[in-house]
């Protein structure tokens, strides 16, 4: 017996759980609520309102701390739009593998994905996602590699190839032994970065209204304590009468309206952003996004499920078949085919209405040839997409797909193949159905 089919014992199995070998989801580290709210809170733009405050409670003057409730909003809303992108990054996750089917002790058990170890021989199949680095030791498959690289492409997996975690099994099955698990593995780290949050200032509008109050801040001390000396020594005033004088003087010199004006400016275009699902690591970032004059995209994998639904399917117009005897044709096209990938098994849950009769020839989709087919006696049958089943004649049927297509929709042309299916380029005519 092999070594991936003996997997490890239970005793080395314990053993890297002693060593911390484990593929446990890795912490970030993220901010506390509790140390969001102490750096809001305590900022020397609060202290010099603090002290002006405490002044002011001495004096007894308190219908003079009509700015209290301006320092209060300003840090309530900075501390709940923290704590909110805090939150949501939290919960962001890149991996979606809750188990795992491992071999030890020579049998095939299922196990959760964190309950694995470095050196398990883990069965990956079609559909399922590797939840840690990997070497292929048996098998062959196919993965798609776009949450991790941004390419869709398919890419063909042998015994000796490198698996990242985060990767999509589109095709086949395999063994493979773990490598490097949890906190090493390559998802755990693009998770990581994903939500590092930083911490250095990105605001320059920010950035300068925390120099202007610094640089008050310092400048009314020395100024503060002339106007309290002029009112109680040389004005002969009282002392709640000097201090309050002095607060009166010197309050105006710190712009607190406009901080918090700045900072509900910001908060309410997050609101706006985030209606549309966009995620804020900082409020201050919305000054970057206005910077902003040259935005580039790239639509990849990365924003997409790999997973499908069948919305609809209509006859073609010409097509020498009506509903009902197409969806049962299509349904034994879909019964005959292996489910090994997003698009099929979408269909197998949506065409269930078959005849129950059995293909004599099947051609699984590959990327190779961009299409599937299924013979029935004398009959073929393919399905892909109109510019590879349809080809040449596509321009011929353009109208009756193409307004699906401009919703964003995949469009899968499904029809009869007037020549002898191969695992090659269709050279014959195709009747679309």
């Amino acid at each position: 017996m092999t070594e991936w089919e003996r997997g490890l014992s239970d005793i080395q199995v314990n053993e890297r759980i002693e060593q911390g070998l484990t593929n446990k989801p890795v912490e970030s580290s993220e901010k506390s609520n509790a140390r969001i709210v102490k750096e809001n809170v305590f900022t020397y733009f609060n202290f010099v309102f603090l002290v002006i405050a405490i002044l002011l409670v001495i004096a007894g003057s308190y219908r003079n701390l009509t700015f209290l409730p301006i320092i209060i909003a300003n840090t309530l809303i900075g501390i709940a739009q923290q704590i909110r992108a805090k939150n949501v990054l939290t919960k962001m996750n890149m991996l979606n593998a809750p188990y795992a089917h491992v071999i030890r002790n020579s049998c095939k058990t299922k196990v959760p994905a964190e309950d694995l170890v470095k050196d398990d021989i883990v069965v990956f199949r079609s559909g399922e996602q590797i939840c840690a680095d990997a070497v292929v030791v048996n098998g062959n498959l196919r993965v798609n590699e776009a949450l991790l690289t941004g390419e869709s492409d398919e890419i063909e997996k042998e015994v000796g190839d490198f698996l990242m975690s985060g990767s999509i099994v589109t095709s086949g099955e395999c063994h493979a032994r773990l490598t490097n698990v949890g906190a090493d593995s390559y998802i755990s780290k693009l998770t990581l970065e994903a939500k590092k949050i930083n911490n250095k200032e990105q605001s320059e509008m920010i950035a300068s209204i925390n120099k202007l109050v610094l640089f008050v801040g310092i400048a009314i001390i020395p100024i503060g304590i002339a106007l309290f000396v002029q009112g109680y020594v040389i004005n002969r005033l009282g002392f709640s009468e000097s201090i309050v004088a002095m607060i009166a003087a010197i309050i105006g010199m710190i712009p607190e309206g406009l901080y918090l004006l700045t900072t509900v400016a910001m908060a309410v275009s997050a609101i706006r952003l985030a209606e549309n699902k966009v995620l804020l690591h900082d409020m201050k970032s919305i000054e970057t996004l206005a910077r902003v004059t040259v935005l580039c995209v790239d639509k990849t994998g990365t924003i997409t499920e790999n997973q499908m639904q069948v919305q609809r399917f209509f006859t073609a117009q010409q097509a020498p078949i009506d509903d009902h005897q197409l969806r049962s044709l299509i349904s034994d096209f879909c019964a005959a085919m292996p489910g090994d990938n997003s698009t099929m098994k979408a269909m197998k849950e949506y065409f269930t209405q078959g005849s129950g009769r059995q293909a004599d020839q099947i051609v699984p989709f590959s990327s190779a040839w961009k299409y599937s087919g299924v013979g029935f006696g004398n009959e073929s049958y393919v399905l892909g997409a109109p510019e590879m089943v349809l080809r040449d004649s596509v321009a011929m049927f353009s109208n009756e797909f193409e307004p699906y297509a401009k919703q964003g929709y995949r469009v899968l042309v499904f029809g009869q193949y007037q020549g002898q299916l191969s695992k090659a380029s269709l050279n014959a005519p195709v009747i679309p159905l």
